[in-house]
């Protein structure tokens, strides 16, 4: 089967997800399904003859190699049931304002909030797999700031600029995090979120300059006092949506290192929010998924997403 008829076959309410997968086999069939359409492949070789052992892997017929429905995944060398890595995937994808580590642990009886933090931080790079193509046509974008508990000693909060820039009129979205205001920081935002032949649609600051912009054309709009009309909304409606979301479901705790990843996270659903069924926000991620390489949870801390 395709994976889009397994998109729009997927449950769409919570009772249809728990009748469709109750036990491991269920959730073990849909990622052959979804991975190989039916018919498992060698890890090694590509080949489609193989048999299934007793141990669950499948031997290729040609090199005699063996591999797992879960090797070379996002969910390769878990010793969790895919149940809980669906049931985490769909608490994740279906929540408007996501899910932090803590609730995740709470929810799915953790041992560790290490291991929530880490299946968190796994989907989320499953997740810009979708969310780094650019955006096209007329393209407004923005800068804005997250506040957040402060970590200096004597600072009650501090502050993180973020860019954002989205469609004007589908309001498809792409954040990221400025490192600084400078053309430098605004030229590579720009570059890997708005396609070459997109309008870019600003107000007059003078940061987004030509080189900046890439050649892009480039359209300066002030907000119209007399009108009121404000040519950036879809750029402040995000911002204010990420301010919200920060600090009800972080409670505005920043971590510059892996704010990347977590603004992929909000994109992700934003980006999806006039989904038709909302469970079928979990079939992507669960694509998402099975086409994302492995990734460990010290690679994680060592490598975070880039901004």
């Amino acid at each position: 089967m395709h994976s889009e008829e397994l998109w729009r076959e997927f449950p769409s309410t919570l009772d249809e997800f728990e009748e469709r997968f109750p036990d491991e086999e269920t959730c073990r069939a849909y990622l052959i399904e979804l991975r190989w359409e039916g018919k498992p492949r060698c890890g090694r070789c590509d080949n489609d003859r193989t048999w299934e052992l007793e141990n669950g892997r499948f031997e290729c017929q040609s090199c005699g190699h063996q591999t797992s429905v879960t090797a070379g995944t996002l969910f390769q060398g878990t010793r969790k049931p895919l149940r809980l890595w669906f049931r985490a995937m769909w608490e994740l994808a279906v929540r408007k304002s996501g899910i932090n580590a803590c609730e995740l642990q709470r929810l799915m009886g953790f041992g560790s909030y290490e291991t929530a933090w880490a299946w968190l931080h796994k989907l989320r790079r499953a997740m810009r797999g979708r969310t780094a193509s650019r955006l096209h046509g007329r393209v407004v974008a923005d800068e804005s700031y997250i506040v957040g508990r402060g970590r200096v000693r004597g600072r009650g909060t501090s502050k993180q600029q973020i860019f954002v820039a989205a469609e004007d009129g589908s309001g498809r979205t792409r954040v990221g995090v400025a490192k600084d205001a400078s053309a430098r920081s605004i030229g590579a935002f720009v570059h890997r979120s708005i396609a070459p032949d997109a309008r870019v649609i600003t107000d007059r600051w003078t940061g987004y300059t030509s080189n900046v912009l890439g050649g892009r054309i480039h359209i300066a709009k002030p907000a119209s006092q007399k009108s009121g009309k404000d040519p950036l909304v879809m750029c402040h409606i995000v911002s204010a949506l990420i301010k919200r979301w920060w600090l009800g479901t972080f409670h505005g705790s920043m971590s510059t290192k892996h704010m990347p990843a977590y603004l992929e996270d909000f994109t992700f659903r934003f980006n999806r929010r006039t989904t038709s069924g909302i469970g079928r926000i979990t079939a992507r991620l669960l694509h998402l998924a099975v086409n994302a390489k492995p990734i460990t949870r010290d690679q994680i801390v060592a490598q975070p997403i880039p901004t």
